[in-house]
């Protein structure tokens, strides 16, 4: 098994990328979307942290965060995330054996600056075009696209036609 390191500084701005054991679209249907955003925020007032930006895909999430904590630690709020919506999971849907949700890991990554973070904003909202779920980032809607439109980050144009420059090269699924 590899020997992965996490760093956890406080108040940095993280890029997590979490994916659905063998991609199973087990955030596909209405109700479990609703779901994992209780889910979420329920962890939210245990593990207090901050969601800058975000898109949920049936099979995958990615998000910005940024932790409340001194400690920094992102591998709380994922392990509690993944832990509780599974249960919640297998409560709606009547699963009385054992389900397994998540791949075990997940992906992350500490932003470095502007740049960076603009980058990951792009890649978080053009994700369902490039996965060909929609051909416009506002005709998704789980995800904070239209939370940044509204207030002029993007223009009205954006994401419609070619991949936004600085993402091509970037593939964090």
């Amino acid at each position: 098994m590899p020997n992965f390191r996490r760093y956890y500084i406080p108040n940095a701005i993280i890029f997590i990328t979490c994916v659905t054991q063998d991609r199973a679209p087990f955030l596909r249907a209405e109700a479990d979307i609703k779901l994992f955003i209780e889910t979420l925020r329920n962890v939210q007032q245990i593990h207090p942290f901050r969601l800058l930006a975000y898109v949920i895909l049936p099979d995958h999430f990615h998000w910005l965060m940024r932790i409340e904590k001194e400690s920094g630690n992102f591998s709380d709020v994922l392990q509690s995330i993944k832990r509780n919506f599974t249960l919640n999971y297998k409560d709606a849907h009547h699963i009385p054996t054992p389900l397994r949700l998540w791949q075990t890991r997940f992906w992350d990554h500490i932003i470095r600056d502007e740049k960076d973070l603009e980058r990951h904003f792009d890649y978080i909202h053009w994700n369902p075009i490039k996965h060909g779920y929609v051909h416009r980032p506002e005709d998704w809607p789980h995800s904070t696209y239209a939370h940044w439109l509204k207030l002029g980050y993007y223009g009205l144009e954006w994401g419609r036609g070619e991949e936004p420059s600085g993402i091509a090269e970037m593939d964090f699924e």
